[in-house]
């Protein structure tokens, strides 16, 4: 393999498609690819996939298309945004049938979609190197208490993929802890350019190794 040249495949939900900003303004992802060819000092041809509200099981779904199935073969870094449509689709149960939503079980079995996804990618990246990235969730309603109690308990599970082979979980939730204002668009949930900015910077700093020490 060339390693003068890497491929970087973002795959998610509408963080990864980038809502919340102008159509055609970079999203995280274009912004963590121009992060990391600054600091590789190398050319990253990029792919995404993501549809706006797609969930976990959404997400281990798209990674039975051919087109992403073959992207994943091909990446050196791959970058995965889940989890927050999850939890929206939980409050709504809530708040339309007043059905009381039990997070921790809808954290189970988010975790047991995250168990599959990782392990699918591990199954079929082909690449001696590669290296995966999750982020965790910041919270887009900091006045709601049960919101911000029902993110920690995501990010607490997610935080646990850390400790598995090539992957390292990216803290966005302290990025925008106290600075929604600034990091989210005017509809309050979808982070702004900025907001995006920072979630790149937050992958970016979890480092390149082994591409980089």
């Amino acid at each position: 393999m060339d390693f003068n040249l890497l491929r970087y495949l973002a795959i998610g939900d509408s963080l990864t498609d980038g809502i919340g900003v102008p159509f055609l303004d970079p999203g995280f992802v274009e912004y963590y690819r121009g992060l990391s060819q600054r600091i590789l000092k190398k050319p990253i041809l990029y792919q995404k996939y993501a549809r706006s509200g797609a969930t976990t099981g959404d997400v281990f779904m798209m990674l039975h298309s051919p087109f992403v199935m073959e992207s994943v073969n091909c990446a050196n870094i791959i970058t995965i945004t889940a989890g927050g449509d999850d939890l929206i689709n939980a409050a709504k149960g809530l708040i339309i049938n007043g059905k009381e939503a039990n997070i921790s079980h809808v954290i189970k079995q988010t975790q047991n979609n995250y168990s599959k996804i990782v392990e699918r990618i591990h199954h079929l990246d082909k690449q001696d190197k590669y290296i995966l990235r999750l982020t965790n969730l910041y919270t887009p309603f900091p006045d709601i208490p049960i919101a911000d109690e029902a993110i920690k308990a995501f990010n607490s599970m997610i935080n646990s993929f850390g400790r598995e082979t090539n992957v390292k979980v990216a803290d966005i939730y302290s990025a925008f802890k106290g600075n929604e204002e600034a990091l989210l668009s005017k509809g309050g949930v979808h982070p702004n350019s900025e907001g995006y900015y920072q979630m790149a910077l937050a992958l970016s700093r979890l480092g390149y190794s082994p591409f980089k020490g």
